[in-house]
């Protein structure tokens, strides 16, 4: 789904997928401390403009997220639609041991979109990034969250930042 220096194959999409899957629910400790949360927003929780699946507690929010960076549409090509799976960490007490509406943590997805050479074959862009994101309700409850992150991606095998401004609720 996203493209580094060489486009990966479905299988190696797929094994990545599985690997931040069993990555998410393998830090579980007690099954009533986590629960599940679904979410729908933009980018970082998100990979992109997307949605998430999530495990979230008093001090943590694990999730896998499948996106779209952009959305295009060409005469020639039809849509084109630079999408792409994320998975990220976030933790709560890192920053204020008595309220957990701060979370800070690391992203893996989509972080831009590489341009085509014609314009009509454009890829998502994958990198890592820094999150912050508060949650308005705090990170074990429904309610808005904001946030930003800081991230690197290669382009034409040259390292390229950015900044993705996020915005997202989950349910």
């Amino acid at each position: 789904m996203c493209q580094t220096r060489t486009e990966t194959s479905q299988d190696e999409n797929e094994a990545i997928t599985f690997a931040a899957l069993v990555a998410l629910t393998a830090h579980q400790t007690e099954a009533t401390e986590n629960a599940p949360s679904f979410g729908a927003g933009i980018w970082a929780l998100y990979s992109g403009i997307g949605v998430n699946a999530a495990l979230r507690s008093e001090n943590d929010f694990k999730y896998v997220a499948a996106g779209c960076t952009g959305i295009g549409y060409s005469t020639n090509s039809g849509w084109i639609l630079p999408c792409g799976v994320a998975a990220g960490w976030l933790w709560t007490g890192l920053l204020s041991s008595t309220s957990n509406r701060h979370g800070l943590g690391l992203y893996a997805g989509p972080v831009g979109i590489n341009k085509g050479r014609n314009k009509n074959d454009d890829k998502a862009r994958c990198g890592l990034g820094v999150t912050y994101i508060y949650f308005s309700n705090g990170s074990n409850t429904k309610g808005w969250n904001l946030g930003i992150t800081p991230a690197l991606g290669q382009e034409n095998g040259k390292t390229k930042g950015g900044l993705l401004l996020n915005a997202g609720y989950p349910f």
